[in-house]
């Protein structure tokens, strides 16, 4: 089964939930407090808000965004309203501490959000995967993580469950490098399609012209 992007749970209530925005941001779209993320708790939406939520999840454009409040502000409820204002304008946005997150990309992994987004930092500078893991294994002093024992059959609506089976932190950690990949990949994708539609944003490559001596 493929892995399926902005799907989890809160880890101390096994709540699913969708990751809408992964950080905290101002009102300029940087990044204000990357410790804490805003979720949806998809249990406790009304049959109408959820099933239109787990469409537009589950649809290609949300798997192909690194972010899925791009995705909301696209789409609408059945109703017609703007899916992230409904959100929004309903309370349903939950802040959340990222450590409290855990991505469920696949029928058989959970990751913390707020590892996969120290991931994605770390291969923003430049890292290497396998220096990336290293790191990662090495930042960890808690024992080993859970990953979730499921059927690949299952939806996103099914993609949580209580037997656990013990995952090293190496296999953990080259999981955390699959799935931040994935975001860095449209990370890229995004950034060019900006820079194709507003060319003099994007940074100038190249030396700086020296200026001329005025005494010669």
């Amino acid at each position: 089964m493929q892995n399926m992007k902005h799907v989890g749970r809160v880890a101390n209530t096994g709540l699913k939930c969708v990751v809408v925005f992964r950080e905290m941001y101002d009102a300029r779209g940087n990044v204000e407090d990357p410790n804490h993320c805003l979720i949806v708790e998809t249990e406790r939406l009304p049959d109408m808000e959820h099933d239109d939520m787990v469409r537009v999840v589950e649809s290609g454009e949300a798997q192909q965004n690194a972010d899925f409040f791009h995705v909301a502000q696209r789409n609408k409820f059945s109703d017609g309203t703007n899916m992230l204002a409904r959100l929004s304008q309903k309370g349903y946005l939950k802040k959340y501490p990222t450590d409290q997150i855990e991505l469920t990309p696949n029928s058989s992994t959970a990751i913390k959000l707020s590892q996969v987004n120290e991931v994605i930092k770390k291969q923003a500078t430049g890292m290497s995967n396998k220096d990336i893991a290293n790191a990662m294994v090495d930042d960890t002093d808690s024992p080993p993580r859970n990953h979730s024992n499921l059927s690949e059959s299952q939806t996103i609506n099914e993609a949580v469950d209580t037997n656990e089976q013990v995952l090293d932190d190496s296999a953990l950690a080259q999981q955390m490098l699959d799935q931040a990949t994935t975001y860095e990949a449209e990370v890229k994708r995004l950034r060019e399609e900006a820079y194709s539609m507003a060319p003099d944003l994007k940074p100038k490559r190249g030396r700086p012209k020296a200026t001329a001596n005025a005494n010669t």
